[in-house]
């Protein structure tokens, strides 16, 4: 039995040797008197043909068919947890065994954005990051993965993120939450997450003059409150610098947010990057001294 690559040209060779055959003996029955041979040419010609063009057909399928499933294969397979395979894996969890098992890396967010889908009531986002494996030259991965609620607004573009990494296939991975996720300006910053409200309640005071926003592509807090990104310039015990960051917005305040707008925020005491508004305030603060 010929092997399914083989089938259209052993059915080729089978086509041609019967159109051969069968065209002798249609010039062998045209001829008076009529050889013996032209009619046995004919048969056979007619038995070699048939058949012959079965195994064309179904070897043309057989290498449609192949070509699509290699290009639905290549659309499909879990490199990065892209595809239906990693929309399977987040649903099942299928990444997590890497905390355990996976070699430890670190990786920059090059980019975002929110699937709109969630798993255990965790919001979705795909990422493209760039994956700094000790002794290994740092490449790009496309990962999906579920974000922790604490955790939303507080990774951005150029956030520094602990990850696991398979041995055997750079892109798989998973993010180690645990590890809380640093400005890509101060990785050693990355120890431990600060809320906006722990910020407020132990900050120093501050304004915030904003200079735009950004989408993060509809995520939310638990209470619904959009979170917007905003490019802030800082003005409080130091002097005035830029930060990049995510925050909450209450619904009344979106109408605030306009380049120009100051508005008054508290900076975290161990790390200056770490800036939240204060909504509630009725007026801005003053504006300490700089130094």
């Amino acid at each position: 039995m010929a092997q399914k690559g083989k089938l259209l040209p052993v059915g080729a060779a089978v086509v041609g040797s019967g159109l051969v055959l069968l065209g002798a003996g249609v010039v062998g029955m045209m001829t008076w008197p009529m050889p013996g041979w032209a009619g046995v040419a004919f048969s056979a010609g007619m038995t070699l043909t048939v058949p012959g063009a079965f195994l064309v057909v179904f070897g043309l399928i057989n290498r449609s068919m192949g070509a699509a499933m290699s290009s639905m294969d290549g659309a499909l397979r879990p490199a990065g947890s892209g595809g239906v395979f990693g929309m399977i894996r987040d649903l099942a969890g299928g990444d997590r065994d890497l905390l355990r098992n996976g070699s430890p890396a670190s990786a920059v967010v090059l980019s975002m954005r929110d699937t709109g889908v969630t798993v255990n009531d965790l919001p979705v986002a795909v990422f493209e990051l760039e994956v700094h494996r000790p002794g290994a030259e740092p490449y790009r991965a496309a990962h999906r993965e579920p974000i922790p609620r604490l955790l939303v607004g507080a990774v951005l573009p150029g956030s520094h993120l602990a990850v696991r990494v398979d041995p055997n296939d750079p892109g798989r991975l998973t993010v180690d939450w645990s590890q809380a996720a640093g400005p890509a300006s101060r990785p050693s910053a990355a120890g431990r997450q600060v809320s906006a409200a722990d910020i407020l309640a132990r900050g120093v005071p501050a304004t915030v003059t904003i200079l735009g926003t950004f989408s993060m592509n509809g995520m939310t807090t638990d209470d619904g409150d959009p979170v917007m990104g905003f490019d802030l310039r800082v003005t409080g015990p130091y002097r005035p610098y830029e930060v990049r960051l995510a925050h909450r917005v209450p619904r009344p305040h979106l109408t605030r947010l306009v380049p120009g707008t100051v508005l008054p925020a508290k900076i975290a005491p161990e790390d200056p990057q770490k800036v939240a508004i204060d909504w509630e305030a009725d007026s801005p603060v003053g504006e300490p001294q700089v130094l």
